[in-house]
């Protein structure tokens, strides 16, 4: 996971969506984005054969990431807080059902995951139900700025936690960076 947060990390992250809490000092905030690589999983039903469409249970979406920083020049550090929307779909037939989502918050430094921290949330269909929308705040931590760095060296990556087949699906089905 760790190569895929740093191949990734610097050239496949959908649009930054961060700021801070000043608009004239949003430039100053740790980037805050959806790492791409990352974004879309999709769950398949229990004991079914993976990579075939028919056999998803549903799948998950990391849509958007926004933040506010506020920032301590005198303690050096950079305090974040996330807003993260979830959407999951599925087959409009299925009764109701409620699940639970694993994802990660990553702070990353040029090319180094600085720290990574799991994170779940727990949402439900309703009976009938093919779409939902959901939403997490989550203050994932204080970034200590190393000395001679700055808050906007810094990127705050949100995703969730794929196997190699999991990328390999996104990618095959088109799914991949959406």
């Amino acid at each position: 996971m760790k190569a895929v947060l740093r191949g990734v990390a610097l050239v496949a992250v959908l649009g930054l969506a961060g700021g801070c809490t000043h608009a004239d000092r949003q430039a100053a905030c740790p980037g805050m984005a959806v790492l791409a690589d990352a974004a879309t999983q999709h769950v398949f039903r229990p004991g079914s054969p993976a990579a075939d469409p028919s056999n998803v249970l549903y799948t998950v979406q990391i849509v958007r990431v926004k933040g506010t920083c506020d920032i301590s020049k005198k303690s050096r550090v950079a305090g974040t807080d996330l807003d993260i929307r979830f959407r999951a779909t599925r087959a409009p037939n299925g009764q109701a059902a409620q699940y639970v989502v694993n994802y990660f918050i990553a702070v990353t430094q040029g090319d180094n995951i600085v720290r990574k921290v799991p994170h779940q949330i727990q949402f439900a269909f309703a009976p009938g139900q093919a779409a939902v929308d959901f939403d997490e705040s989550v203050s994932p931590a204080d970034i200590k700025m190393t000395e001679g760095k700055h808050p906007w060296d810094y990127q705050v990556l949100v995703g969730l936690p794929l196997t190699k087949g999991d990328l390999q699906y996104n990618r095959n089905i088109g799914s991949y960076g959406q």
